[in-house]
Order: structure tokens, then sequence, then C-alpha cells
């Protein structure tokens, strides 16, 4: 088998079979508008029942005093209650014996049952491996279909998100995109690695990182999808917060970055517009390559959708979902206030 969708629980209106209702009937047709056959695809519930309370799958979670022990909560208060825990084993059971190329997890309670996330809108786009009964199965958490009808935008994520579960379907494992990134360099670093990848690029991407005092912490440059180098120029772990050892080195540094800047590649970023004046304004240093800005150009094709880096990533790329490994959106300083959306 090569898909296998898990939704949240049955509708009143789904008789007995999962994805038969109106909202089932839907998320059918985007999956043929992707090109994947429902015929072709097995469908299943974490909760083969209505919920018994609340219209909707937070029926089967209730207080901390009757929960499952030690079972993370879906939502705040809301944890799996213990008369449900048998379907959270029956589903785990039932996506390891198939063992499916990918498993779909629509919906917030689904990602749960499958992976432990517990916010769909982090989550939603990425794949990921499942839990320690199936380590090694490959699960894609999307949007149910009523999620867009509460709310329409989402219908176009939804979608996009599964064209990626299309392209996934035609092999088990997980592949992620291979970097090579340069993050301590000397100055030396840096030249060789202008000789080596620069010098010949057609193109260049760049982003930079800040805090708060006009303060640029670093810059990014990358001549193509594999190799990168970061320049610092602060260093938390330093004294006096300077990743150079001397003055003269980060000049050095700082007209390297110009040197690249006005090299004459093509130059791309995300939320440019900030760099460019960031760049100008503290360090005098202008981009006279800039060429185009991919979070206006994606805002342009789907003007609907969020445009933060993040959140491109979920849907143009392969990558992890890094803005949140080590820091929670509402507490990162960092960076451009974009980058999180």
């Amino acid at each position: 088998m090569d898909l296998l969708v898990v939704g949240e629980c049955l509708s009143n209106k789904d008789d007995g079979q999962p994805f038969h209702d109106g909202n089932g009937k839907t998320f059918k047709a985007m999956l043929r508008q992707v090109g994947i056959d429902p015929r072709q695809t097995t469908f299943l519930n974490v909760f083969p029942r209505t919920p018994p309370s609340r219209g909707n799958v937070l029926g089967f979670f209730g207080p901390k005093a009757t929960a499952v022990p030690h079972l993370r909560m879906l939502k705040a208060k809301a944890y799996l209650q213990q008369e449900h825990w048998p379907h959270v084993q029956r589903i785990r059971e039932l996506v390891a014996h198939h063992k499916p190329n990918l498993a779909v997890a629509v919906g917030e309670a689904a990602m749960w049952a499958l992976t432990s996330e517990t916010s769909i809108d982090l989550a939603r786009g990425r794949v990921c491996y499942g839990m320690s009964d199936f380590p090694e199965q490959k699960v894609l958490p999307v949007y149910s279909p009523r999620a867009t009808q509460m709310e329409y935008h989402k219908r176009a994520i939804l979608i996009a998100d599964l064209g990626k579960a299309r392209r996934e379907l035609d092999f088990p494992e997980i592949r992620r995109p291979r970097h090579l990134i340069h993050i301590e360099p000397t100055i030396e670093d840096l030249e060789h690695f202008f000789t080596q990848y620069i010098a010949d690029a057609k193109e260049l991407s760049c982003d930079i990182e800040t805090k708060p005092g006009g303060n640029i912490t670093c810059v990014g440059f990358a001549p193509d999808s594999e190799v990168a180098i970061v320049v610092p120029f602060y260093d938390k772990e330093k004294p006096d917060g300077n990743y150079w050892e001397t003055a003269a080195l980060e000049v050095l540094a700082w007209q390297w970055v110009q040197r690249v800047l006005h090299f004459g590649l093509a130059t791309y970023g995300q939320n440019f517009q900030y760099d460019m004046s960031y760049l100008w304004r503290y360090n005098a240093i202008d981009s006279p390559h800039f060429t185009d800005d991919t979070m206006l150009l994606h805002h342009t094709l789907q003007p609907e959708m969020l445009k933060g880096l993040g959140f491109l990533a979920s849907i143009y790329t392969d990558e992890p979902q890094w803005k949140f490994m080590h820091k929670k959106a509402g507490k990162d300083k960092s960076g451009k206030k974009d980058d999180n959306q």
C-alpha cells in the first residue's frame, strides 16, 4: 500500500465509513485534483465512532484527572480519556500493520495520535516520522476538510500539502535536502568560499539576522541550494559579544560582504527590503543587484496564504520545521518579524 489516510473521527453523516460525509467527499475531490486516486487509498479514523459530546473530536478528551496517564494533551485541558485509549492503540497497530509509503494525518487529533505533535499550524506540510510504534513510518500532517470550511484560506494550503503527498508516495523514506553550511569562518575561509563557490555562480541568495539596537548579528549567502556560508558578527559566548577578535578583522569581514553584494550576481532574498535597509542604514552597504523577493513572489502567486519564510519552506521544500526546534515563535525576538508566520 502506498497511501494511508487517517482522519479524526466519524461524523453523523459518515454512515459508519470514514470520509463518507460531505467533508470526506470534498477531501477525495482534492486528492483527485493532485493526481491521487481515492479508490486506491485506504481511509481510517483514529476514533471509529462519532464523538460522545461537544460535536467534534474534543468529545474524546477531557480533564486530566480521568485521562490516560503520561499522555500528552491535545490542547489546553484536553487530555485523552481512559475509555478512548484503545482507539488510539488500535490506529497505531493498523498503521504499523499496513506499512504504507506515506500516512497522511488529517486534522490535529490524527496528527497527535500518529506523531504526538499538537499544533497543526506548525506541523502541517512537514513530512516526519511516526511514534515509537512505527518509528520509520513517514507521516504528513495536513488540515482537515472541516478546518478549510471554517477558514476557507486553508483550502489552498491543504491542496498544496496533498500535492506534496503525491510526490512522497513513490518512496517510503524521508528525503531531506543536503546542505553544506560554513558557520564559523575565518577571513581565509571567506576568501576560499568566494573563489570556490561565488566567483562562478549565476545568482545569490542573501539573508541577515538582527538584534535590537540596529545590530546585524550575521549575514548569510547561498550561491545555490546546497552550499551556504554565514558571516557572524555577534557571538553570545564572547564577553564583548564580538565574533571577530579584532576590529581590523571585522572591517575585513564587512568589506567581504560588500564585495559579494557588488559582485554582479542576481540577488534574491526573503523580505529583502528589510535586509537592504539594515545593511545600508547601519553599515553603508547597498545591494545594487537585488532582483527578486521570495516573499513578494509567493504573495503574488498565493495572496490568501501566509508569506513568512517558515511557511514558504513548508509549501515549497522538504525542509524540517527548523523555526521552532529551539524557540517558540512568541519568544523568539531575533530575525525578521515575518519569518515565523
